[in-house]
């Protein structure tokens, strides 16, 4: 597709030239629908309620919040007391105001992050991004002034990593020298900076091969001020090697666990050790502990803690003070465990609270105290905060999100399809309690597939209110590829398997068929990134099953992904274009290169940013250029702001929403 090489110049004239051409053509189309500016005001009204729940961090005895709503467009961090949240009505004072900063700089300032010495939360960076790209520059930032500080650390726009490692040292992965950049574009040298010192004059602790993904160090404090520093180097995407640090002797001592396991957390003096693939006598998918005495000797004794089932798989690991809070993945509805040191042995209990059929979550935590917040949702249900006190067993509920459409209309029901190879694909589905089975009814599946990532139940606020209360169904696919299941369920589509996650995929929608619940003429399929990729892909594999498809930030180029920004951090997943082999094996599904010509395919939308520097903004871009030179209708988008995550605030965000619903009317409802 050499020809079509000019839109891989991000902001090209001629590329952003084609980008205003086709963002006129598709919001002239949908936005003079009038469905359109309806949904816009719901979607905007729910994104900036002001009685929505904050998501909520803690920095010290303080619980902070990233606030965007209708006057705070780019949005304010701001912070309250554990009382006063816990009164239902917090009193915030704001930190910063992004939207003031932006127009004091004159800049497109994206808020990004709060990094705070543990020992002495004054001395914090701040990460602000250009217009939402991964990119950022950082800024310190004290928290007793609440001011930036003058002459203080600043790292200019790049993909570093920073961790404090004490009032006036940082370390750094430095993501700005070009020649120390992996392939992937991320840091392969960790330095050690000092207050008033340039960073290319800071002394370098490790340096990692350029072949790898990305290399950085953290820096955290347990107890009374006992310190751990830790480096990783992501050798692949699924393997790292980890060292623990000794900084003032600038030494680096490998800690002996599998390079395909990670370290998830630290408590009591133990690592804690996720294991993608067995070792010793433990599967894969367990969780162990190890004490820090150990952790760089040759085996080691080890404890277990979490043991995978059939259904129940670990799905993260925080600590506070005192216990280790454990997430699970129940199929597929996320369960939270408490774990207690006691006499050496680890005791596991159960947290209650929320429902069972939906989403209880960690909130968040300190290793300060045992304070401890956590949430419960589900797609029927707004999210509820709950909060635990340190020395008290009950968990109380605090707070609730408001409820933006009647959720006593609708049923939710997890259901499971039967691929190609037999396995059974579940799939969780809301639609009206009055649903008649005519194969008749306007559908969309949701759906990502890849990356271990799991996809769980969480409250449907502007779907529901803009989708399920004109008369649609709602499904999310728990495709192989996620980590629904465990690394097995991961590994099943992996590389040149990754034709089983298209299969799957397949099986939702045929079996949606077979219930009588929709058919081709009423369905539609959504994915963002790696999702996008399956959607794209879906479109030209079997385009009869669909009458919409919406694919955001995606990937369609597999022959040129590894070249293109973090592509190449990839490979591990996708396998590498350049081999031989799979060459061709992603040459057969890759979306661009599968475009046949007098083939009927659905009108297709692709969205994305321009702003993306995750994944390339060429790949949805040429997609569309050829699916036109082809002679085929399709709707573009492009955000000029918004990075990978599509849109920077809630105007932006309500307009993205906005028009892909419109389109969903458009394709699905007007028959």
């Amino acid at each position: 597709m050499e020809h079509l090489s000019y839109l891989t110049q991000i902001t090209g004239d001629q590329a952003l030239s084609f980008a205003r051409e086709q963002n006129k053509i598709s919001e002239i189309r949908l936005k003079k629908d009038p469905r359109y500016s309806t949904t816009y005001k719901k979607a905007f009204e729910i994104l900036n309620s002001k009685d929505k729940l904050p998501g909520i961090f803690f920095i010290d005895d303080s619980l902070y919040n990233f606030w965007q709503d209708d006057v705070h467009i780019r949005g304010i961090l701001r912070r309250t007391s554990m009382n006063s949240f816990n009164s239902g009505k917090p009193a915030w004072i704001t930190v910063l105001d992004v939207d003031h900063l932006a127009k004091a700089e004159n800049q497109n300032w994206v808020y990004k992050g709060l990094r705070c010495l543990q020992s002495n939360y004054e001395f914090c960076t701040i990460a602000l991004s250009d217009g939402g790209k991964d990119a950022v520059t950082y800024r310190e930032f004290n928290l007793s002034s609440l001011q930036f500080v003058k002459d203080g650390f600043v790292l200019p726009e790049s993909k570093s990593s920073l961790s404090w490692l004490d009032k006036d040292t940082l370390l750094i992965g430095d993501g700005i020298d070009a020649n120390s950049l992996t392939t992937s574009g991320y840091p392969s040298v960790v330095k050690v900076l000092k207050r008033g010192q340039k960073l290319a004059d800071a002394p370098v602790l490790f340096k990692g091969n350029l072949s790898s993904v990305y290399t950085g160090a953290y820096s955290f404090f347990v107890g009374d001020n006992k310190k751990i520093t830790l480096l990783i180097e992501n050798t692949k995407f699924y393997e790292q090697n980890s060292y623990l640090v000794d900084v003032d002797k600038m030494k680096l001592t490998p800690i002996k666990i599998p390079s395909t396991s990670y370290i998830a957390d630290y408590s009591n003096e133990y690592f804690i050790v996720y294991l993608r693939k067995a070792y010793r006598n433990f599967p894969a998918g367990s969780l162990i502990a190890i004490h820090e005495s150990n952790i760089t000797k040759e085996n080691a004794t080890v404890q277990l803690l979490f043991q995978p089932s059939e259904t129940e798989f670990f799905e993260y690991a925080h600590s506070t003070k005192d216990f280790l809070f454990v997430g699970t993945l129940q199929d597929v509805k996320e369960r939270v465990f408490k774990y207690e040191l006691k006499s050496g042995q680890w005791i596991r209990s159960t947290i209650e609270f929320g429902d069972k059929n939906g989403s209880q979550t960690l909130g968040t935590t300190s290793s300060k105290h045992n304070h401890t917040y956590f949430s419960y949702t589900d797609f029927l249900s707004p999210r509820s905060v709950y909060f635990k006190h340190d020395d008290n067993p009950v968990v109380r509920k605090v707070m609730q999100s408001p409820a933006f459409f009647d959720s006593t209309k609708y049923k939710v029901e997890q259901l499971k399809a039967k691929s190609k190879d037999g396995t059974l694909i579940p799939y969780f589905m809301v639609s009206s309690k009055k649903t008649v089975l005519d194969g008749n009814n306007p559908t969309l599946i949701e759906a990502y597939g890849g990356f271990e990532v799991s996809r769980t139940p969480e409250y449907l606020n502007v779907t529901g209110s803009t989708w399920l209360e004109q008369g649609g169904i709602y499904v999310l696919a728990n495709l192989r590829g996620g980590g629904e299941y465990g690394p097995a369920w991961h590994a099943a589509g992996l590389r040149q398997n990754r034709y089983k996650i298209f299969e799957d995929f397949y099986a939702v929608a045929e079996d949606l068929f077979f219930r009588k619940i929709t058919s081709p003429s009423r369905l539609g399929i959504k994915g963002g990134s790696n999702g996008g990729l399956l959607t794209a892909v879906a479109l030209t594999q079997r385009p009869e099953l669909y009458s919409a498809v919406i694919s955001e930030v995606p990937l369609t180029n597999m022959l040129e992904y590894h070249r293109w920004l973090a592509g190449a951090s990839w490979i591990e997943e996708y396998g590498n274009p350049d081999d031989s082999k799979m060459h061709e094996y992603l040459k057969s599904y890759s979306p661009l290169h599968n475009l046949k010509k007098e083939k009927q395919y659905p009108e297709a939308f692709f969205l994305t940013s321009t702003k993306d520097d995750r994944v390339h903004p060429a790949h949805a871009r040429q997609m569309v250029a050829r699916m036109l030179e082809l002679g085929y209708p399709v709707l573009y988008h492009e955000n000029l702001d918004g990075g990978h995550g599509r849109a920077t605030n809630t105007v932006e965000m309500a307009e993205f929403m906005a028009l892909e619903f419109t389109y969903l009317y458009q394709k699905l409802m007007n028959k």
